[in-house]
């Protein structure tokens, strides 16, 4: 309701020049394929990751282990197949979705010099598809935990990684002089994106690992 609200009572003239995202996005995976879905423009240096070959390939990992594990009647994770649809929607829609803000410099907004929102969506959607990938392994169940603690063990796994990448973008902007607010990560700025990578990309990873394979197991 108070989004609702929200959205009724938003004055339509602050509106009227935002950009036309969701166009734009379709536009962009249907023009340009190959560099939507096979390849990650990231970082303040502009070069091209080959972050979607480990993405690809542990959704790959995850089709083989079920299928061996149905085969030979062992569990090797704990997943099912609504799961590795959803683990193949997410992955392309992240990837792709990444590809188009850098694309379109959605993360930028030069009225302001400062990040743009869209900014905000990417580091909620990264770690988002990285906790997805790595939930279904029950790490936990190697300490004889219940399969509920895979919450902690998914945190502490995406709080590392946003620590790593934080640090590792500012000291890139460093190496490559690129030293302006358009790439240094500010304080407040890099803890914003460890708050929304650890905090939300577990709890999005997790509770959807919960209602996919938990409740709707084969």
């Amino acid at each position: 309701m108070l989004v609702v609200v929200w959205y009724i009572t938003f004055p339509r003239s602050l509106w009227e020049e935002t950009p036309n995202y969701l166009g734009l996005y379709i536009n962009f995976i249907l023009t340009r394929p190959q560099d939507a879905f096979l390849f990650v423009d990231t970082g303040p240096s502009d070069v091209i990751s080959w972050l979607f070959i480990p993405v690809y390939s542990l959704i790959i990992i995850h089709v083989v282990l079920h299928l061996i594990g149905r085969w030979r009647k062992q569990q090797y994770h704990i997943i099912n197949r609504k799961y590795l649809v959803y683990l193949v929607v997410l992955a392309l829609f992240v990837l792709s979705f990444h590809n188009a803000s850098q694309y379109y410099e959605w993360y930028w907004n030069p009225e302001l010099n400062a990040p743009g929102y869209v900014d905000t969506w990417t580091h909620i959607t990264s770690p988002w598809l990285l906790g997805a990938l790595f939930t279904p392994f029950a790490l936990e169940r190697y300490f004889h935990w219940d399969r509920k603690y895979m919450w902690f063990f998914i945190f502490g796994f995406l709080t590392i990684a946003a620590l790593g990448w934080e640090i590792s973008e500012t000291l890139g902007a460093y190496h490559f002089g690129l030293i302006s607010p358009k790439f240094f990560n500010y304080p407040l700025d890099s803890v914003k994106d460890i708050i929304l990578g650890a905090g939300i990309g577990t709890i999005l990873s997790c509770w959807i690992y919960e209602k996919t394979v938990m409740q709707l197991g084969e």
